[in-house]
């Protein structure tokens, strides 16, 4: 970057040169952004505390809460929140102490220190310390002050995260970074996303949101450095939430109680039941299901063979019309799936199936399009590391690669031809149902280049590619995931804003599935155009009595091996 482009001047607010882990990997983040330059720390005037008696102590104790404090003080301890020392990060970096008045719950700086703060021209205060900010120094910087609430702002304001989510049985957990004002926990947000709790732990819950939210920063700085006009603004959130607090004892047994009964019926599940997916046909085009009530006349194949499933349907037609369906043949006893076809005996009904690819690792989602007169079929092999391109031979019995797209492991990987370039989504590991990320290339071969707001989307509710987009009265569509409730639980069909290598926007239209009054009614996740024919799968669950001995073992040597390493 040369000094005519633009550059951020960003200060930071904190507590000394201790940091949690997450907000030591945020800043990591901010800094590896071309244009940031970290201009100054601002850190509170140490105040002795007064000394005070033992009666004293037990006078102003927060018994009220005692409970809450002890286990978070003993036992809630998420990686992402351990101490790290940052002064390698800060080295160098001008730094100033100030005194902050207290007046009822907010904080409030001198005219003095406000003056100083802006005397280094920051254009971006990022709050990780202080406490309720109010006043002047709200504006002391070009864009504000960013602060995280890890909490969905519009129906969990103050705290503690996760908690009150995990206790009211909510499915999701929202979290944002906002330009703070006045309105506490009710800022202008930056950026916004959601992830699924994890009913039985609050740690795994809490640990997975400051993870996975400490890149956000660094994402709204890139759109500001290319110029976008509305990223340092964000939209007012209209909260009239009410401000939670920290929970008395009472709730707090019962948090414990909720927690524990969920934690129970988490394993008993895993060690009798299994999912079971399998393929259906729907007669109709897929852009029949933007409808408000469409039809959901599913021919489902047979049931799949005993500890098998068939799942991630994509099709093609031959010469003679008939329908071809590649899916995704997962193998119980095997731990994988291949990637097999479905071939029509006669008057495309699908009975008879031949595996295509076979290899080492686990294969899935073979997501078929037409390519310069070659079918050609991109399956989800993360486990390889890569996404590659694959051709089906004229016998369309074999599958021969052609092109490495990604060096990168990609899951349920959809590409689509749009204002003359490729595109390509999926996600990744750990969050492989939570966070999108897109790539671009001038040619299906590639090379594909990786979006710079990657992931460009967080929200386990609809990122995870769910089969074919597609083009209805001019507009592009992109299939999505939800998998808040469960695993594939439904499809959300997505209108695409704006797509460029710059941008990405899209809108929620239309939620679909699960199918009900059928046998598989427990989960949609892909849905496939192939002319006027959509295909879906559909999930079931079913109880295994052998599983429960198998997963009882596997436990017990996982625990015998941590206890005896």
């Amino acid at each position: 970057m040369n000094a005519t482009e633009p550059r951020l001047r960003v200060g930071l607010l904190c507590d000394g040169a201790v940091l949690q882990h997450w907000q030591a990997e945020c800043l990591r983040h901010v800094l590896a952004v071309d244009g940031v330059d970290l201009v100054l720390v601002v850190r509170p005037t140490p105040t002795p505390a007064a000394p005070r008696s033992l009666g004293q102590r037990l006078l102003r104790h927060p018994w009220r809460i005692a409970l809450y404090l002890r286990y978070r003080r003993k036992h809630f301890r998420p990686a992402a929140m351990a101490p790290e020392y940052v002064s390698a990060l800060l080295h160098g970096v001008p730094a100033i102490a100030c005194t902050v008045e207290r007046r009822g719950h907010g904080q409030y700086f001198s005219a003095e220190d406000i003056a100083r703060i802006r005397a280094h021209r920051p254009d971006v205060l990022l709050r990780f310390g202080f406490n309720i900010l109010r006043g002047e120094v709200l504006e002391a910087a070009t864009h504000g002050v960013w602060s995280f609430h890890h909490g969905d702002e519009e129906h969990y304001r103050g705290g503690p995260p996760g908690l009150w989510e995990l206790l009211r049985g909510e499915p999701v957990m929202g979290a944002v970074l906002q330009r703070l004002t006045e309105k506490l926990d009710g800022g202008r947000i930056l950026h916004k996303g959601w992830f699924g709790v994890v009913d039985h732990s609050l740690r795994e819950t809490v640990d997975t949101v400051l993870r996975h939210s400490a890149a956000w920063p660094a994402l709204v700085m890139r759109r500001i450095l290319a110029g976008d006009p509305d990223a340092a603004q964000g939209r007012q959130s209209g909260t009239t939430a009410p401000i939670l607090r920290y929970p008395g004892n009472l709730t707090f047994l019962r948090f414990l109680v909720v927690q524990l009964r969920n934690k129970l019926r988490f394993h008993r599940a895993s060690l009798t039941r299994h999912e079971e997916w399998n393929i259906g046909v729907l007669n109709q085009p897929i852009h029949r299901l933007l409808e408000e009530k469409p039809s959901l006349n599913v021919r489902w194949l047979p049931a799949p063979a005993e500890r098998s499933f068939r799942a991630d349907p994509f099709g093609f037609t031959d010469a003679e019309g008939q329908l071809h369906v590649l899916y995704e043949k997962y193998d119980h006893a095997r731990a994988k799936g291949e990637i097999a076809r479905l071939r029509p005996k006669r008057d495309n009904v699908l009975k008879r199936s031949r595996t295509l690819l076979d290899l080492p690792h686990h294969l899935s989602y073979p997501f078929v399009l037409r390519h310069e007169g070659r079918i050609c079929v991109i399956p989800e092999q993360a486990a390889l590391g890569c996404v590659q391109l694959y051709v089906l031979d004229e016998t369309l019995s074999r599958m021969e690669p052609v092109a490495t797209l990604l060096e990168e492991p990609l899951y349920d990987p959809t590409p689509v031809h749009w204002n003359g370039r490729w595109w390509l989504f999926g996600t990744k590991a750990p969050l492989t149902n939570t966070e999108l990320f897109l790539y671009h290339a001038a040619d299906l071969h590639g090379p594909f280049l990786p979006h710079p707001l990657n992931p460009v989307k967080t929200d386990v509710r609809s990122a995870r590619p769910a089969g074919t987009p597609f083009v209805h009265h001019g507009a592009l569509y992109r299939p999505g995931q939800d998998s808040s409730l469960t695993y594939g639980g439904r499809v959300v069909f997505h209108r695409v804003l704006e797509l460029s290598p710059t941008a990405f926007h899209e809108e929620a239209v239309r939620t679909v599935g699960p199918i009900t009054n059928c046998a598989y009614s427990k989960g949609l996740h892909t849905v496939s155009a192939v002319g006027e024919v959509t295909l879906v799968d559909g999930k079931r669950f079913l109880r295994v009595p052998d599983r429960a001995a198998r997963e009882r073992q596997r436990k017990l040597s996982t625990l015998f091996a941590r206890l005896h390493p």
